[in-house]
């Protein structure tokens, strides 16, 4: 009998890949349903997706293109392919992964934030250590979502952060003391990010 060991990074990612790839066939049908040709793009909230695999990049494209004021009008899978959709079109939000081959979602936020500071910043993850979140969140992300929640929770996620508010779901609030978890749910209006 062969044994193939799999590293967790590597598990998770292909469980991620066969939920998404279920979503993606379940759900093309509806998609064609759902969307609205009367609606202007222009009344959409444009979204970047930076994730360095494809098929994550495709499953939260159509899980979020099926609600008809969200459209997700780029992708990128390394910082510099970011950095050039920014700079080729408007985004109003960006979706991006804490961990990307060589450099961080950090990184990636800190670089688009300087080209256009009104773009709104999602950080998603396999990893839901605290120490990445409060980073994230510190570096000027509006929210923090792990990858096994994405599918169920992006949604919400965007709605909230685009209502000006910040996202944890409870599961990840939990990982913090009540008195910080406070300072991150505040109004970050005088907030100065790193």
């Amino acid at each position: 009998m062969n044994v193939i060991i799999i590293g967790d990074r590597d598990l998770l990612f292909q469980k991620a890949t066969l939920i998404f790839r279920r979503i993606l066939n379940t759900n093309t049908m509806m998609l064609n349903m759902v969307h609205s040709p009367n609606r202007k793009k222009k009344d959409k909230t444009r979204i970047l997706i930076v994730d360095d695999h494809p098929v994550i990049r495709e499953g939260l494209t159509q899980i979020i293109n099926r609600d008809t004021d969200l459209l997700v009008c780029a992708e990128a899978g390394t910082i510099g392919e970011a950095v050039k959709a920014v700079k080729k079109q408007k985004i109003d939000l960006a979706l991006v992964d804490m961990l990307l081959g060589n450099t961080t979602g950090i990184q990636v936020i800190k670089k688009i934030r300087n080209l256009c500071p009104g773009i709104i910043a999602i950080v998603f993850s396999m990893s839901d250590k605290s120490q990445y979140i409060k980073q994230a969140i510190e570096t000027g992300a509006r929210g923090y979502i792990t990858k096994d929640q994405i599918s169920e929770n992006i949604i919400d996620a965007i709605r909230q952060v685009l209502a000006g508010k910040i996202y944890l779901s409870k599961r990840l609030a939990e990982k913090f003391p009540k008195h910080e978890l406070n300072e991150f749910l505040a109004d970050d209006s005088k907030r100065h990010y790193k």
